[in-house]
């Protein structure tokens, strides 16, 4: 079996509260699998992954699952070096991990200045607390993109990878 060799390799970090279910989308992804057992990340958890980007070909996909809780903050801060994109995860369910955004793209922009940031509306099969419209102006008005995910359901899951992997090989072009 020949391997394929990647054009690209691109680092992509998962940052946000915890719990808002980062390791569930990266589960989903990686392994087509999910479960309801909220298991803690310790410090940070990386998965690579071989990906195919439109009109470029093959790339390696490097993805950095940190740890949200803010005893950790300390550790996160060496995981956002060399980063290429950000999927900024919340719970759509609680409001409380939308109003942490701004200090998740402080935390990240002390490290990786200009990476670009995809926001991810996360949980969307369950009841909403909060509109997505507004969320939706604030990422806009931010110039970040915005996605909205289950991993439960599968929705949208495969779509945000293929969109960070884009966009942090979009980055790494750029910084040439």
């Amino acid at each position: 079996m020949a391997t394929e060799t990647a054009l690209f390799n691109v680092k992509v970090i998962l940052a946000g509260d915890g719990a808002v279910g980062k390791s569930s989308l990266l589960r989903r992804y990686m392994l087509h699998d999910f479960t309801e057992q909220h298991k803690m990340t310790i410090g940070m958890d990386c998965y690579s992954k071989m990906t195919k980007v439109p009109g470029l070909g093959a790339v390696k996909v490097h993805l950095w699952d940190l740890a949200g809780q803010p005893r950790w903050a300390s550790v996160r801060e060496g995981f956002y070096l060399g980063a290429h994109a950000m999927a900024l995860v919340f719970d759509i369910n609680r409001p409380e991990t939308i109003k942490h955004l701004p200090d998740w793209i402080s935390e990240c922009r002390g490290k990786a200045a200009r990476i670009p940031v995809l926001v991810v509306a996360n949980k969307i099969d369950l009841p909403h607390r909060v509109p997505l419209d507004k969320i939706t102006k604030w990422a806009t008005d931010n110039q970040y993109d915005i996605i909205a995910t289950s991993p439960k359901t599968e929705v949208n899951v495969e779509t945000m990878f293929e969109k960070l992997g884009i966009m942090g090989v979009n980055f790494v072009l750029k910084s040439r």
